[in-house]
């Protein structure tokens, strides 16, 4: 890349060398004299413009497609041109399509179910180093549960060992910097992680139930070839581990110099989580990445011309003084929820929320044993060019006399997913079985009304909604009919191989969007193919309550039709109407529909073709629009842009989002506080529960399971699929 000179009038010019051992070992004092220096500093050494203050690494990486990841982040082109296409080294929308796929295991609430592992490991670990009293605090205490964790749920082979794994990150993190002795080294130490992903990068060589071989499983169905999945298993190896260690060592030096914030966290544990954001920004693992400039950017009243790179020093906005008062002091109770010690934007650390949880369990079990900690010898800080850590902090702990108990969060709601057992499975009909489901504890399963539906797990990246079937007043189980989709994209072809009899699975609660009118005078059912499952339910519930009903069955041949002997049970309410069978059956729609009245009311579910000519007809027959009810999955109206309304209920407003606007922005305008920080999706700062109405999730920080609720929506970065979404803010 040539100079850019163009631009330089009126931007101060530094001679620093950002990635020499003087700057890595005691950066603090650089970052202030770039700060002080201005909002852009050029580095002439680097040729690259430096971002030292808050105000402009949080403008930049918020426009990605202005100041662009896919050109590479290293200020070094031979690094770019081999990282090029990584989740790192992307922009949307690839960037977002690669990491929804690697992400997903590593959400919040995907990291409940491995909480209980990472709780045990963080326990036993503490108990080990308080019984001892003196340990290294980088390689006894902050590398174990990062390196032991990693490997068993990544799923890697053993040719590979946790020393191994260490250099690889290290030299991963060398590569960003000009060219020095670090980076030069780094290629080499990379040779064996190359050679590794030849020989172990295939799903057939990495363990069941893995991250890892999850990328392979997951990948194809979201469109990803096979080589970028193999490509993908680098986002778990290298990024999980120098980062999380960083931190993790880190905030042992800084309760060791502050001992009054660490008798804080002992009198208040719900200080820790905020406690581990302050360490983060104080620490601040990655200290800079670049961008490249795809076209000329005002930055700060000064042009940054299109080819350069700006660096993004987050360790330095993470101590502007503008942003936060008496940056250098460690204060637990700061309010630190927009820090970018994880980056910020699209970019944002993926393996935040694990490193999170890893940190506070570790916390929260030294919490209960150690009165204060003490430094026996200087730290040692670790050569990295991108990763602020030390590579050893000798420490030892003094304990409390009587242990804390375990600080436990009481509250319990209902959990919105089920385990179930399949208690039964059965041929319904030609490619469709039936699926009879019981609580895997043995309780009753929540009530529900006829046209309810569930969500069903079928794996990670993968859930589909089912129509309950039977009657709504048997509690003791729940029926799914479900048809083989010939065009399956997944969803039924992996129920009908995989969803045996005694197998446990997991569903959402019942939800209804297609409930039946009360104190009507008459009700039609239609029903075409597998459609008959909702309807099935429908007529359970009016037989019950004495209602006057009729229903229509449809099919192309007999062996199509589904629960027709049960069917059977409820006489001549029933017509069945198949098309290979004799002409006088066929369904006559005409007469079925010739009677109208305010207190009659339609309903229809089945193939859209059947559905659009039901309503159709009774369009024609003058059947009034809300007479008519039917309901369609996985054929969403397209919301995208649409206005709609949002009623904030414990604030008492409510105001319209226009196309363009986000919900966040106008919750700003009506003076409604929400935090948030990243602003697309990625952190869950803003996560905000939902009342009533269906959000139309754009994140990348819910699980699917988590989305399919529709519990919580980040009001940054969604919107909603219905007119009105209600929100408890």
């Amino acid at each position: 890349m040539n100079k850019p000179t163009a631009s330089l009038e009126g931007v101060p010019t530094s001679s620093i060398d950002f990635y020499s051992d003087e700057t890595i070992r005691d950066p603090y004092p650089v970052y202030a004299a770039l700060r002080g220096q201005g909002p852009v500093v050029y580095l002439e050494k680097h040729d690259l413009y430096a971002l030292p203050c808050y105000e402009e690494v949080s403008e930049v990486l918020r426009q990605p497609l202005r100041f662009v990841s896919s050109r590479g982040v290293s200020p070094l082109q031979k690094v770019n041109d081999i990282l090029v296409g990584s989740t790192l080294n992307s922009d949307p929308p690839q960037h977002d399509r690669t990491r929804a796929v690697t992400s997903e295991p590593l959400l919040p609430g995907a990291l409940t179910e491995i909480e209980p592992r990472l709780k045990e490991a963080a326990d036993g670990l503490v108990d080990t180093l308080c019984a001892r009293g003196s340990f290294d605090a980088v390689s006894d205490f902050a590398q174990y549960l990062p390196v032991t964790i990693v490997a068993e749920l990544v799923g890697l082979p053993q040719a590979v060992d946790p020393g191994q794994m260490l250099k690889w990150a290290s030299a991963t993190f060398n590569l960003f910097a000009t060219e020095n002795d670090r980076t030069r080294q780094a290629f080499e130490d990379l040779t064996d992680l190359r050679d590794f992903l030849l020989e172990y990068g295939r799903p057939e060589k990495l363990k069941e139930g893995g991250w890892a071989k999850r990328i392979f499983e997951v990948g194809p169905e979201r469109g990803l070839s096979y080589e970028t999945c193999a490509q993908l298993m680098r986002d778990y190896i290298n990024p999980s581990l120098d980062t999380t260690i960083s931190t993790t060592g880190q905030i042992i030096k800084f309760f060791a110099e502050n001992p009054g914030e660490w008798d804080k966290v002992r009198a208040d544990a719900a200080l820790i989580p905020n406690a581990v954001e302050e360490a983060v920004r104080m620490a601040t693992p990655i200290r800079a990445f670049t961008r490249y400039v795809v076209e000329d950017s005002e930055i700060a009243g000064h042009t940054i011309p299109q080819g350069a790179r700006v660096l993004v020093i987050y360790a330095s906005a993470n101590r502007d003084e503008r942003k936060f008062p008496d940056p250098d002091r460690f204060d637990v109770s700061r309010d630190v929820h927009d820090h970018v010690g994880f980056g910020q934007g699209v970019h944002m650390c993926m393996g935040m929320h694990l490193a999170r949880r890893e940190i506070i369990l570790l916390l929260e079990a030294l919490r209960r044993r150690v009165e204060r900690f003490e430094l026996t010898a200087e730290p040692e800080v670790a050569m990295n060019n991108t990763i602020r850590a030390f590579a050893s902090m000798p420490v030892r702990v003094h304990l409390a006399e009587t242990a804390l108990e375990d600080a436990t969060d009481t509250a319990e709601e209902d959990a919105p997913w089920l385990d179930v057992t399949i208690a039964r499975r059965d041929s319904a009909a030609t490619d469709i079985i039936s699926l009879e489901l019981q609580s895997a504890d043995g309780r009753e399963l929540p009530a529900y009304d006829a046209g309810a539906h569930v969500d069903v797990y079928v794996k990670s990246g993968l859930i589909r909604q089912y129509s309950l079937t039977g009657d709504p007043q048997d509690r003791g189980k729940y029926r799914l009919g479900i048809l083989l989709d010939p065009e399956s994209r997944g969803g039924s072809s992996a129920i009908h191989r995989q969803f045996q009899q005694g197998r446990t699975i997991r569903i959402g609660r019942p939800r209804n969007n297609f409930p039946m009118q009360q104190g009507v005078a008459h009700t039609v059912l239609f029903a075409g193919g597998i459609g008959i499952t909702p309807m099935l339910n429908m007529a359970y519930a009016l037989e019950a309550r004495g209602a006057s009903w009729e229903m229509h069955y449809c099919g192309r041949t007999p062996d199509r039709l589904a629960f027709t002997e049960e069917l059977a049970r409820f006489g001549d309410k029933v017509h069945l109407h198949i098309d290979s069978g004799p002409k006088e059956q066929r369904l006559d729609i005409g007469a079925v529909l010739a009677e109208t009245a305010a207190d009659r009311h339609l309903y229809v579910c089945g193939p859209n073709g059947f559905m659009d000519f039901v309503v159709r007809s009774a369009e024609t027959h003058g059947w009034a629009p809300e007479t008519v009810h039917l309901e369609r999955f996985g054929a969403e109206v397209n919301t995208d842009g649409a206005p709609f309304t949002v009623v904030a209920k414990a604030s008492g407003k409510s105001f319209e989002v226009q196309p363009g606007e986000t919900i966040s922005q106008k919750l700003e305008e009506n003076g409604i506080a929400v935090q948030v920080s990243c602003q697309s999706g990625v952190c869950g700062t803003c996560l905000t529960r939902v009342l009533e109405g269906m959000p139309d999730h754009r994140d990348l920080v819910q699980t699917d399971l988590e989305k399919a609720s529709n519990a919580q929506i980040t009001v940054c970065c969604s919107r909603s699929k219905t007119k009105t979404l209600v929100l408890d803010i």
